[in-house]
């Protein structure tokens, strides 16, 4: 695992494969300084060489896992990649017999070992792009048949970033790697235009071989086409021809790697499978599967948060006591977990739609455009403190005590060790989450889990910050281990006096703050209680000009109605008036 700082990035992808129980990395290049780019790009090549050539830790028959220290995001078990992987060789493998056949012995002619990762864009302007294999995926598989954006195109460039392979493999091509890299010192290079540059080597002399069996000219040297040396005619000696055959091949349907540069709009996404959900909507046309399902690996894989019983009657272990690692006893409020058998199915996994591929590991990418895909779509993202607190746990359990005695996934690892990571140059064990390991400052731990609970392993004790920010300046060399701070010139003073002073400061600035809060909510209050009063007197405003307008309004009627009966009582002696009138002239 290439990685110069343990910064927040790599505190995340050490994180995520501790909870998917992965062995401690090997970390390359922590700590170190390089006067160049150059220097940095040899120095990273030579320290993968060592490592894997180191056989006190690496056997030939071993798995070996590459992945960049900074941006990778584990998803599935340690397990599940072991049988993806071997699918993805069987596929490749069977793919390679049917292409080239077997050779004049009857044996398959090519065969591969190691699988990088595949990206759909080539770094630089290297020959060797031009000449990398073509995808085993359709071309139209995002649906495009012409004027293709980056997006648009199925992977088939190799990404130096993610490998996999045995170690005897792999220190064949680190080797020729380091060879190359020295042999071309001239011009600038890096671990990624070595390897591609080899990849596309590879698959000219494959392509050379056929046309020699079958009679077809060659073009001279395959390093002559690479760096375009012209007037070559001759044919290849392959007899005599320098190794370019290494056993790469890539990991097109993104079974093991996922990069998330360039992905297609749609092409990844979080999905829950189980069967009452429908996830058909998410499928393409053009995808290269016909349903979206979970890989098989992880039908034979533990349940994602299964953990031992520590208190089972079936412990395995001679210890009478149940298992008990300090600062780890089970806490309602730290290690709140669903249940046991909770399947995978329940989770929400990031699917690549047009290959239906789960990938294992996701290559985060700040830029280009990458997927719609963050840190917080992670299926462990909310449980992160409380997986860690039960791989940690592990190794005291039952589970703990049957692997040392029967293997399990801890033999990946001959040096052991747990919950930290190893120095590829000096061999130094470095605790996760401590401050003089990895990732065990205030920040990082803020940062990495984002859950307010505390420093890892002291939640919930008083003064444990405090207590981690002073071990932060011993461990930087800000003060000695008796409390005293140095200065340049090597001068020591007394760092309780700098802390009275801090403390006493702040108590002031404390007093002075409250003092201010105190005047605010005063103010506040003296304001709240004008309002109020102030309020009162407009409510009373508004309910007297009320009752003055209802009673200026019942006099205006009362008047109206005055004036009605007058003109009415006009009215009725005017009428009697006339009747009496008419009778009289009826007399008459």
């Amino acid at each position: 695992m290439p990685a110069e700082k343990d910064k927040d990035a790599f505190c995340r992808t050490t994180l995520s494969s501790m909870l998917l129980n992965y062995p401690p990395p090997t970390v390359v290049d922590l700590n170190r300084e390089f006067k160049d780019n150059d220097q940095r790009e040899r120095e990273t090549l030579l320290g993968i060489k060592h490592y894997i050539e180191n056989s006190k830790y690496v056997q030939d028959e071993d798995v070996v896992l590459i992945v960049d220290g900074e941006n990778s995001w584990f998803q599935l078990p340690s397990d599940a990649i072991i049988k993806q992987y071997a699918r993805v060789l069987e596929d490749a493998n069977a793919r390679l017999l049917k292409q080239y056949g077997v050779d004049k012995n009857g044996f398959q002619r090519y065969n591969q070992s190691i699988v990088f990762g595949a990206e759909k864009m080539c770094e630089g302007e290297d020959m060797a792009c031009r000449y990398a294999p073509k995808s085993t995926l359709p071309a139209n598989l995002y649906g495009k048949t012409e004027s293709f954006d980056a997006e648009d195109r199925p992977a088939r460039y190799l990404n130096s970033k993610m490998v996999m392979g045995p170690a005897k493999d792999l220190k064949v091509l680190y080797h020729a790697a380091l060879r190359n890299l020295d042999i071309h010192s001239t011009r600038e290079q890096t671990v990624q235009s070595v390897l591609a540059t080899m990849f596309g080597e590879q698959q000219l002399r494959r392509d050379a071989v056929v046309k020699e069996e079958t009679k077809l000219p060659v073009v001279a040297g395959i390093k002559d086409i690479l760096e375009g040396t012209k007037g070559s005619e001759l044919k290849v000696d392959l007899a005599t021809a320098p190794q370019y055959e290494f056993s790469m091949g890539l990991d097109y349907a993104h079974t093991l790697f996922q990069p998330l540069a360039y992905a297609h709009e749609d092409e990844l996404v979080a999905l829950v499978h189980r069967n009452d959900t429908d996830i058909s909507d998410h499928l393409h046309s053009t995808s290269w599967t016909k349903s979206l399902d979970l890989p098989r690996a992880l039908n034979e894989s533990n349940p994602p948060f299964w953990r031992p019983d520590l208190n089972s009657k079936n412990n395995p272990s001679p210890n009478e006591r149940p298992a008990h690692i300090d600062n780890l006893d089970l806490k309602p409020d730290l290690d709140n977990l669903p249940t046991r058998t909770t399947p995978w199915t329940n989770l929400r996994l990031v699917q690549n739609t047009y290959t239906g591929s789960v990938p294992a590991i996701l290559l985060a990418a700040a830029n280009p455009a990458a997927a719609n895909v963050t840190w917080k779509d992670m299926w462990y993202y909310p449980y992160k403190r409380a997986l860690l607190r039960n791989y940690f746990r592990t190794p005291q359990s039952p589970l703990g005590y049957h692997n040392s005695l029967v293997g399990g996934d801890r033999s990946w690892d001959m040096r052991g060790g747990r919950g930290g990571v190893w120095t590829a140059t000096d061999e130094t064990w470095l605790a996760w989450g401590e401050a003089d390991g990895v990732c065990g400052s205030v920040n990082q731990i803020k940062e990495v889990f984002n859950d307010g609970k505390g420093v890892w392993l002291h939640e919930g004790e008083a003064g444990a910050e405090d207590r981690r920010l002073e071990e932060e300046r011993r461990v930087s060399g800000e003060i000695d281990k008796n409390g005293f701070k140095t200065d340049k010139g090597g001068k020591m003073e007394a760092v309780e006096k700098d802390e009275e002073e801090e403390k006493k400061k702040k108590a002031e600035e404390e007093a002075q703050k409250k003092q201010e809060e105190e005047a605010k909510k005063k103010a506040e209050e003296e304001e709240r209680e004008r309002q109020r009063v102030q309020n009162e007197k407009e409510q009373k405003e508004r309910e007297e000009k009320q009752k003055q307008e209802q009673q200026s309004s019942a006099l205006a009627a009362h008047e109206d109605e005055r004036e009605r009966q007058r003109a009415k009582a006009e009215q009725d002696m005017k009428d009697m008036e006339a009747l009496d009138r008419a009778v009289i002239e009826g007399i008459e």
